[in-house]
């Protein structure tokens, strides 16, 4: 290239460089890219804050990570190291994936005893038998075990993740973080709580009657297991609790005995007789109650019909029962009283008092129900539903005698009610009294209402369209004419 054609080509670059249009355009790009690369920066810096000191603000509506004070407690006093496995492929990248890691990162961020990984179920499923042994695991499920793994949990997916219907809606359930804590006191400790339905009697079983509440309770790391006194080989402890549910039979003898010696060295029972239970033929089972002064009346419990409170719209057997407001089974659910209990067979008043027991009405009716036996129907008065009993060893609570009798199965067995009142939430809280034991987690599941956009009639459908699908996409074009245009003046 000549000279005369260099200086010529440099001047025309030069011109090029110096148009008003060049110079906005470098700078709107010289601009752009710095912004990316701040926002870049940002982010690694905000994720590695949230990663390692779980600093990170939880804005959805779920609040999947905003933890419950009981879950920082339960981490606190995590010391030694425990190990979380998710199962997922590696080519899963799901939204329900997201919300799991981010849970189970803020547990790593919390406590550094906790480390996290992931088992592929396709290309590993040795390793994940390993762990589940019979026990089918989705995809989603998380692994909890301690160091040397002879402690393992198993939360799977469908543990913790939900859909419920109520009230015409339909609501997610996330309930991750109460299995989670569940998981870690369990595989940190070595004191695991044991109740036993007992068998033998005709009694209401545990695999066909209680489900909902075995589940529950294995949930909140109970272990609970059916006893027959005269054919299983099982002492029972000083702490251990043992269910005894609408018996058909009396116990023989020698049951009685065991049990009573049981009790004396701090056994924990819950009795729940419904009105057809006839007591008159079980003796030894009356025996042993009344060794504590205790006893169930015969008869069901109707509310005064002028006591609307006190009963629900089904009818005056239907009964919504005041609450102990200071005991810890009760004191929670006391201002709501969102129980309800069917045919309810009255528990007898204690007259006198065992010394160094200390009786709670846990529940009771309004102070004008009356009690129906037949052709008998006693005087107005308030009726005992729940009652609770215990005689406490101040050296060593282990040895704490605690007993809690029942006038009906509908706060424990498998309906409906579990599912719409709080009769499930109060039996778990007599357990949790019973056992006295700090292995017990309970935390509030996270929910969310999904939201359905529901379109009222066709005009409405084909207006909402037109609006979506022609104006708002041709504003946009005509909005994006206008700036080109102006643009090109520039």
């Amino acid at each position: 290239m000549s000279m005369k054609n260099e200086k010529k080509a440099k001047g025309k670059l030069a011109g090029l460089l110096g148009q008003r249009k060049f110079r906005y355009g470098t700078y709107a790009t010289i601009l752009t890219v710095v912004v990316i690369v701040v926002v870049i920066l940002l982010n690694v810096a905000l994720g590695a804050i949230e990663t390692n000191w779980a600093l990170g603000v939880d804005v959805t509506a779920m609040n999947a990570t905003d933890f419950d004070d009981a879950t920082y407690e339960v981490l606190k006093g995590v010391d030694q190291d425990v190990h979380v496995y998710t199962l997922y492929q590696n080519s899963t990248a799901t939204a329900s994936r997201v919300q799991v890691d981010s849970v189970l990162e803020k547990y790593h961020a919390l406590n550094n005893h906790i480390t996290l990984g992931t088992i592929d179920p396709v290309k590993d499923p040795t390793r994940v038998n390993k762990y589940a042994g019979d026990v089918s695991l989705s995809e989603g499920a998380v692994i909890v075990t301690n160091a040397d793994e002879t402690r393992v949990k198993l939360i799977n997916r469908s543990d913790y993740s939900s859909y419920q219907q109520f009230g015409g809606n339909t609501y997610t359930i996330f309930d991750l973080e109460s299995k989670m804590t569940s998981a870690l006191v369990y595989v940190t400790s070595t004191d695991t709580p044991h109740v036993y339905f007992l068998t033998g009697h005709g009694e209401l079983e545990l695999k066909t009657n209680f489900t909902i509440l075995a589940k529950r309770l294995e949930q909140r790391n109970y272990d609970v297991a059916s006893l027959n006194l005269l054919s299983d080989d099982v002492t029972l402890a000083s702490d251990d609790t043992l269910v005894i549910s609408n018996p058909g039979r009396d116990l023989d003898d020698s049951e009685y005995e065991k049990l009573h010696s049981w009790l004396m060295d701090g056994g924990r029972m819950l009795v729940a007789l419904d009105y057809t239970v006839d007591t008159s033929t079980l003796p030894n089972l009356t025996r042993l109650l009344d060794y504590y002064q205790l006893s169930f009346g015969n008869g069901l419990i109707y509310e005064d019909e002028a006591a609307t409170d006190y009963y629900v719209s089904y009818g005056t057997l239907y009964l919504r029962p005041d609450m102990d407001a200071d005991h810890q089974i009760t004191k929670e659910l006391a201002e709501a009283r969102q129980l309800m209990i069917p045919q309810v067979r009255p528990i007898n008043d204690v007259t006198i008092p065992e010394s160094g027991i200390t009786y709670t009405k846990l529940l009771v009716s309004s102070n004008r129900a009356v009690v129906v036996n037949g052709d008998e129907k006693s005087a107005p008065a308030a009726q005992t539903i729940a009652l609770a009993a215990s005689k406490l060893n101040s050296n060593d609570s282990s040895k704490d005698v605690r007993i809690v009798l029942l006038g009906s199965n509908y706060l424990m067995a498998d309906t409906q009610l579990l599912y719409s009142t709080d009769n499930i939430y109060f039996t778990e809280n007599a357990f949790d009294w019973l056992v006295n034991s700090t292995n017990t987690v309970k935390i509030s599941s996270k929910y969310v209402a999904d939201s359905v956009l529901r379109i009222p009639d066709a005009t409405t459908a084909w207006v909402l369209a037109a609006i979506v699908v022609v104006a708002i996409p041709l504003i946009v074009l005509v909005a994006g004419i206008v700036v080109w245009i102006k643009r090109r003046r520039l």
